[in-house]
């Protein structure tokens, strides 16, 4: 049986929060997002905020070195990077000798955190309580220090696509940090501080946007091709949505099958489109899973049940199921590239009207490599 299709009525209607992004005369650019590597402060559980006395651990090193392999067949004309030394340093390890010099952006800095920063996360809580309780659970709204430090990091969001823009050639790779790589996306995507938590940049994960320059009053174009890819995508637990195409390959299927591998999954799902079901069955033949069932219910809920769900759906669904996690009334259209055979996926720990939903990575396709 299928599930049917992501509508209005079963994804419900959600808040639309939205920013602006600069008008910049820029040819049409390429701009690979990374976070840094695991830092000392990381390993700790330490808040960091934008202090500079934290520095890669040898994971973290390890982390930048396997980056660096991958990007190693990549061309970039031009590399900004954040001045804090843990970014700093997983810059130097994936720009490698590549010309020219990589070009310390203050903008690219992580949030401020003002107080917090040194605190370990459950001194935080212990000190500051309720502030401690808004940071994790409203941290748009956010205060500590007399300062709103979301509500200044997306400002300085601006800033950083505007020098982003404005660089030299048309390949950029930008190096910073969890929450600046947040609002750098968000911004790209017209999303604004109510976001933040929502779009998960891990130790390392590459975020890749396509830019289309500026044509009159018009602010530059963005089309986000992938979000936070890592070497292995986070199956486990989640919620795992497939894109479907007519005319699908039919070598996705077995490509599908490999990257799920013995990963245990508890329920297997499509929309109503015919490739859904199609390819559903298919990979659910090669690893021997269910048969994929639907929902008679709302979509999100179901989605949201224990365990490993997967669902297999044409991009109208998974674009929706992307909007409902990011509060749109719409879905980002568009703005989002989806790759058929490729990974969403949404770590709902809870309801997606508090903080806790997730958008763990979006159009993994590392696993569908060898097909190109």
């Amino acid at each position: 049986m299928r599930i049917s299709g992501a509508s209005r009525h079963l994804l419900g209607t959600y808040k639309s929060h939205s920013t602006s992004i600069p008008i910049v005369k820029a040819a049409d650019k390429r701009v690979t997002l990374v976070r840094h590597g695991q830092s000392t402060w990381n390993e700790q559980g330490r808040i960091q905020g934008s202090s500079n006395l934290s520095v890669l651990t040898n994971k973290g090193e390890g982390q930048a070195e396997i980056t660096r392999k991958i990007l190693q067949g990549k061309y970039f004309d031009t590399g900004f990077r954040s001045p804090l030394a843990r970014a700093s340093r997983t810059a130097d390890v994936v720009w490698s000798s590549r010309p020219p010099e990589l070009i310390d952006l203050w903008e690219l800095r992580e949030i401020d955190l003002f107080s917090f920063e040194g605190l370990l996360k459950h001194e935080g809580e212990e000190k500051y309580g309720d502030v401690y309780t808004t940071w994790k659970t409203n941290p748009a709204n956010f205060e500590i220090d007399g300062k709103f430090p979301v509500r200044e990091l997306w400002e300085r969001g601006t800033k950083c696509w505007e020098t982003i823009l404005k660089a030299e050639g048309t390949d950029i790779l930008v190096v910073a940090h969890n929450a600046v790589n947040q609002a750098v996306v968000a911004h790209a995507l017209g999303l604004g501080p109510a976001c933040f938590r929502r779009l998960a940049q891990s130790n390392c994960g590459l975020t890749t946007f396509t830019c289309i320059p500026s044509h009159g009053a018009e602010p530059a174009g963005f089309v986000l091709e992938q979000l936070n890819q890592t070497p292995a995508p986070p199956l486990h637990g989640n919620t795992v949505l497939v894109c479907a195409f007519d005319g699908s390959d039919e070598e996705i299927a077995p490509a599908i099958a490999t990257a799920f591998g013995a990963e245990s999954v508890d329920c297997v799902l499509c929309d109503n489109a015919a490739s859904s079901s199609s390819l559903a069955r298919d990979v659910a033949t090669l690893l021997r899973w269910e048969t994929p069932t639907r929902s008679s219910g709302s979509l999100i809920d179901f989605l949201k049940s224990p365990g490993t769900t997967v669902m297999f759906a044409e991009s109208y669904t998974i674009d929706f199921v992307v909007g409902s996690v990011l509060q749109l009334d719409e879905g980002l259209g568009s703005r989002l590239r989806l790759t058929p055979g490729g990974f969403t996926i949404i770590d709902f720990d809870g309801d997606v009207d508090d903080y806790s939903a997730t958008i763990a990575c979006l159009n993994y396709t590392a696993h569908l490599s060898e097909l190109e």
